[in-house]
Formats: structure tokens, sequence, C-alpha cells
């Protein structure tokens, strides 16, 4: 029914001048009683509340004029022009000028008649100026609350796998095929580029792809950022963080201009307890300020500001929290790149690092896998150079000159590698340099970044672009065919295992959650299945490598 509506609205729009529909509103909160009195503010109308579509005849006129029956919507049409479509439509009243909003009851007056008495009132009679006029300003009185905060202790002879072991298996670092292996990931067709990325399908992809047609190659483009925990830090970071990660998903699809950008913003937030209040106030201004830096804005969105509940004598709440999700048309859909790495022997990766060399690990996995939030917060200061890097890699994207590219985000820049690896279902070679940062700081801290797989034959060029658009790159490292993961710092080896290995370490809590809502028996099957796959395939690369065809 959705898309009926929308293709008539669409048909509507397309006649121009001609188009019969003066205004259209969804109704959602208060039902019809709210989104009448709106679409005919400030001219007033009479509306018969018996002509509103109901499923049941025996509710009451404030039943059904209150009722949030929010899969409808209210559209004024010019009176000439009116004509019913194949849509469960009905025609409720019309304007008439006199500034109020009059509600009538024809069953009401019906039965009047009937038994000879006068009319009754309406159910209805006011004056809109009195509900959507010049209504007071309205004021919040908020307190900011200073949080203490520890810095970031890891104890002494930890090493990176027992970091290792624990960030791969959070929840919001593991593999979510929990999530995208029960859902139809290409209804319509005209996905082009769905979650899962690779020869093994893992769900890694940043951005969703759809074609515009089934014979074109136009459509748009689709990526979300989220920070929440960041937010405990420093709720103006955890904003820009958020649209930093948003446009670091995006940029992997080429787009028609960053200026195109749009964006929902959702705000979730106790906000009427003491700090929380204050802290959304700070990230929506912080927000509002890089966005227009950028050149983007937000056309929507949602809020949920009671995200506090009374719970065994205490009052427990959730991390505020803002979602962007941003959205633009696509110019060509082929020119979409995924982080699946895909030159084996051939392939270099490249580091561009937004935050300038700092490694800030608060608020980090490796923070929440030890049980902590730590004191130093990441953000992204430099708005402007962010544009640069979406714009230069934008420009590579259109030269065909990435052939994988992934933002870092949570687990900082060894879980961005390690899931590139595994869903090229490869090896990698690292050979990082500290800049005097501890290890932790280096491969953990999430700070904006991006990181690029380009063949030996392209580097210079690659290098020779980045430069002249004034952005630092460095290359850490090379894609490797034979399954395993090597890592140097400063010319001393800190971790070789085995791709298939660490790959098991971030599928298990995934498996996990799936032994909750499956059974037993199809989440293990589902699981050698996985490493049969990962198996063939490295070993059909191996033959091909060979001479073997």
């Amino acid at each position: 029914m959705a898309q009926k509506l929308y293709r008539v609205v669409r048909a509507c729009i397309e006649m121009g001048d001609g188009n019969p529909i003066i205004s259209i509103h969804d109704q959602g909160a208060g039902g019809n009683c709210n989104v009448v009195k709106e679409i005919i503010y400030p001219k007033g109308a009479v509306i018969d509340v018996r002509a509103i579509v109901v499923g049941d005849h025996t509710m009451s006129v404030l039943e059904i004029r209150g009722a949030e029956c929010q899969e409808q919507d209210a559209l004024s049409v010019k009176s000439e022009s009116y004509q019913r479509e194949k849509v469960s439509t009905a025609v409720v009243g019309s304007i008439n000028g006199e500034g109020r909003i009059v509600l009538v009851d024809s069953l009401a007056e019906e039965k009047c008649r009937a038994a000879g008495l006068p009319p009754p009132p309406p159910a209805v009679d006011l004056e809109l100026e009195m509900v959507l006029g010049d209504m007071p300003q309205k004021s919040f009185e908020f307190t900011r609350v200073v949080e203490a905060r520890e810095p970031l202790d890891i104890a002494l002879g930890t090493t990176l796998m027992d970091a290792l072991k624990r960030v791969l298996r959070l929840p919001f670092v593991c593999s979510k095929r929990f999530l995208t292996s029960k859902v139809d990931r290409c209804v319509t067709g005209l996905v082009a580029q769905q979650q899962t990325v690779g020869p093994l399908q893992l769900p890694l992809s940043d951005v969703v792809v759809i074609a515009q047609t089934y014979t074109e190659l136009t459509g748009g483009a689709c990526a979300i950022g989220e920070q929440p925990i960041k937010g405990l830090l420093d709720p103006k970071a955890m904003a820009r963080l958020a649209v930093g990660e948003a446009l670091t998903n995006l940029v992997w699809a080429k787009v028609t201009s960053l200026s195109d950008v749009k964006a929902s913003g959702n705000w979730m937030y106790a906000a009427k307890l003491d700090g929380e209040g204050a802290a959304m106030y700070d990230a929506a201004i912080a927000l509002s300020e890089a966005m227009i830096e950028l050149g983007t804005s937000i056309d929507g969105g949602k809020d949920s500001l009671s995200m506090a509940a009374h719970a065994s004598g205490e009052v427990v709440k959730a991390p505020g929290k803002l979602v962007i999700s941003t959205y633009v048309t696509c110019p060509d859909i082929t020119l979409t790149v995924t982080p699946d790495l895909k030159l084996k022997d051939e392939g270099i990766l490249l580091h561009i690092d937004l935050a300038k060399g700092k490694r800030r690990l608060g608020g980090s996995a490796l923070a929440q896998a030890f049980d902590q939030v730590g004191n130093d917060c990441p953000d992204l200061e430099d708005i402007s150079y962010l544009k640069n890097v979406f714009e230069a890699t934008q420009e590579l994207l259109s030269n065909g000159l990435i052939s994988a590219g992934h933002d870092i985000s949570d687990g900082g820049l060894i879980v961005c590698v390690l899931e590139m690896v595994f869903a090229g279902n490869c090896g990698v070679s690292l050979d990082l340099t500290s800049h005097g940062k501890s290890l932790f700081q280096m491969l953990f801290a999430e700070e904006i970044g991006l990181v690029l797989e380009v063949s030996k034959k392209n580097l210079e060029g690659v290098r020779r672009k980045l430069h002249e658009a004034c952005i630092d790159v460095e290359v850490i490292g090379h894609v490797a065919s034979s399954p395993t993961v090597a890592l140097s710092v400063d010319g001393v080896v800190k971790l070789n295992e085995k791709t298939a290995d660490l790959r098991d370490m971030w599928e298990e809590t995934s498996f996990e959650l799936e032994g909750f809502q499956r059974l037993a028996s199809c989440v293990e099957s589902e699981k050698n299945g996985q490493n049969h796959l990962g198996n063939c395939h490295s070993l059909h690369h191996l033959l091909m490598k060979n001479g073997f065809h």
C-alpha cells in the first residue's frame, strides 16, 4: 500500500503545475487529531469523523479522533481535480477559510434527524490559532555534570593476542552473521551492494548501494555512523565521530557530490536527568557546526528522550547516542569498492589517518574489553581534512585505482585490517612504525581513518594524487596469498597467526548468539560449512597460482 501511495504522489509531482496535491503530511503521534489540524492550518476546515476509514465501527468519536494509526497520510488536494485512485482513500472534509477546526459526527446527525431532534453540536469547534499560533517559547533548564574518569589501565604482561581474543568477541566488533543470515538481502532485485562481501560472503560491507532501475547504472547509497561509548567521555566528540564514521563508510560508493549528501539524525538520551540534556545540547551544537563546514545537512530524524527507567530502586539509563544515517545519489553503482582484499601478492595497504598521529584509547573496544572507559577521547578536530579525504578518495574510485577499502572504527586499525583479510580469505604482512606510541595505541585507538588496497603498479600514482590533495598517506603492509596474518612494529614481530584462527575468534560470538535462535545442529552445520568453504577457496587460489586450471 505504501508503494501504491508513493507512485500516486510521484505521478502527481511529475504533472508539474498541474499537480493536484497542495500539501501532504504523515500521520503519527496524536493520530488524526494532530495530522488534520496541522494540514488545514491556518485556513480551517469542517471534518466528518465518520468519513475516516476504521475497521471497528463500534469506536467512539474520541477513539477515532485520537487513534495513532501511523500507516496513514493526510493530503490537501484541489477540489476540482480530486479522483479516487486504487489506494484506500477517504474524503474527510473541506477547507472553508474560517480558521477553525470543526469536527462533526454525521452518524449522530443522521440519528437526530431520524428522531426529529435538532442536530448535535460539533464534537470539536476550536480556533486553530489557539493551538498552532504563536505559542510561548519553550525553555529547558539543563545542568552540566562533569564525570570523573580514570586513564585506561591495562595490566602489565597483557599480550596482543590476549587483547585480540577479547576485542574480536565483543558484540559490536564481532561478525554480524547472526543478523544477516536470517533475512532476504536483495528484495526488489535492485540491491547493487548488500551487507555481505568477498568469496565467503562475510557481513562487512560499509555501504549499501541500490540501483534506480533495472537497466541503468544510476542509483543511491546509504551508510550510518554511531559512537555511543565515546559520548560517555565527550558528547561533542561523539557527534563529530558519528558524522566521520558515516562519511568514511559512504565514501566507498561513487556519489554525485559531498554537497548532495543528506542525513537522518536519531537521538537517544535520558534528557531529563542531570547532565544528560546538557550533553545532548552540546552534541547537537557540535554536530551542526561540523555539518555546516562539510556542506551537508540533516533533513529528518527521530528522538527518544526517555532512555531511563527505575529498576530495583535505582535509575538505570542508556548511554546517550546519536545515529547518523547518510544517503545520496550515485551516478554509477558499479564504481563501488568493498573491504575484501583482492590483490593477493600484488596489493599494497595504505593508511590515511584523519587524526594526524593522535592515538587516543578512550571509549574504545579495547577499553570496554577490559571493563573500562578511559579518559582520553578520540575526536575529529579537522573537519576540512575529512572533506579533503572524502573528495580525494572519490576521485581515486572514479579512476579505478582502489581495489578494496575499509574505514577504521570499532576495534581500531588492527580490526579494520583483519576484517579486510577475513573478507578476502587471504593473508597480510603489516610493517608499522610506532612514532612513539605504545603497541595498543597503535593498533586499537579508534581514531577516524581509512585503509586502502592498491596495486603495486598504481602505488606511486595514488600517493602522488593524495599528496597533491595535501593528504598524508602511509604504506603499512602488503597482501599475501598465504592465509597468515603477520605484524611487525619497528621491525619487531608482534603477531604471526593463521587467518582462519583469528576469523574463528571473530565469528564465535555470532555463532553463540545464533545458538539462542536456531537449532544447535543448524548452527554447527553453518560453522563447519564456512570453514570448509574457506579452505576450498584457499586451495583453489593456490592451484590457480601454480598453473592448475
